[in-house]
């Protein structure tokens, strides 16, 4: 029998789990939570694929719900869920990756419940992983940072420039949203990004600016020499996330610019 809806304040909250799977980390006092989800060029889950990767981070739960398009993706041959969260062997770091597109209507509650979950482990600070599209960039686009003014001057100190104005869409903006209620250090690390196609120049200079906000020494080179493999892999995510994006805008949202 599948569980039932909840009612919450005049709209039903629809079945949306986290359930824990492969390995069982023990988890350090406030371990850092880094989101990446699909967004411009991908920026999101290639960087945060390569912090996994090079971290060799492991699987330690799934979200699950019957409104998560029913997508596996396969690397190598080897399937994995597509929304998993894994976690570094010395438990500092969590790390929370789609590699499916989510509908419009599931993001409020996807990013509700991965805060929830987050909290219980302890987690006090997020640092969203995003891109903004544009047509052109620069060979190793510059990284901009936003955060509530309390905390701007953490990415001051890293010599990270902040986003003048512009908007945070998609389970970023969810998630930053929950962060000001809930009382979390919420920061996006933002790159120009090519829109049309999984950009992983755009990760690489994701990975570089984190490496220096969080002290961390993810190698970026597998991002600059593969980069073709890359795209070649993450293409068919790419097509999914702009369908999302034209139903968005069916929705009424339409992104304004950023300024940076």
């Amino acid at each position: 029998m599948s569980k039932p809806k909840r009612k919450t304040r005049g709209f039903e909250e629809p079945f949306i789990q986290i359930v824990r799977t492969g390995e069982k980390i023990e988890l350090a006092e406030n371990p850092v939570l880094l989101v990446g989800f699909p967004g411009p060029g991908l920026v999101g889950v290639i960087s945060t694929g390569r912090v996994i990767e090079a971290m060799d981070m492991k699987l330690i739960a799934a979200i699950r719900s019957p409104l998560i398009p029913p997508v596996t993706p396969f690397l190598g041959g080897e399937m994995r869920l597509p929304l998993r969260i894994c976690a570094s062997k010395d438990g500092k770091f969590i790390a929370a990756i789609s590699e499916v597109a989510l509908p419009l209507e599931t993001i409020f509650f996807v990013a509700n419940k991965i805060l929830d979950w987050a909290a219980k482990q302890g987690v006090r600070k997020v640092v969203c992983l995003e891109g903004v599209a544009v047509k052109r960039r620069d060979k190793r686009p510059m990284v901009f940072g936003a955060a509530e003014p309390h905390l701007l001057r953490n990415l001051e100190k890293h010599e990270i420039p902040k986003v003048q104005k512009g908007l945070v869409a998609g389970i970023a903006g969810a998630l930053l949203n929950e962060c000001l209620i809930r009382k979390l250090e919420g920061y996006c690390l933002l790159v120009p990004a090519l829109g049309n196609a999984p950009d992983p120049e755009a990760a690489a200079s994701i990975v570089t600016t984190l490496n220096r906000f969080l002290n961390l020494d993810v190698s970026i080179q597998s991002l600059i020499q593969n980069q073709s493999v890359i795209k070649a892999q993450l293409n068919p995510l790419v097509e999914q996330s702009r369908r999302e994006e034209r139903q968005a805008e069916e929705h009424g949202f339409r992104p304004i610019p950023f300024y940076v």
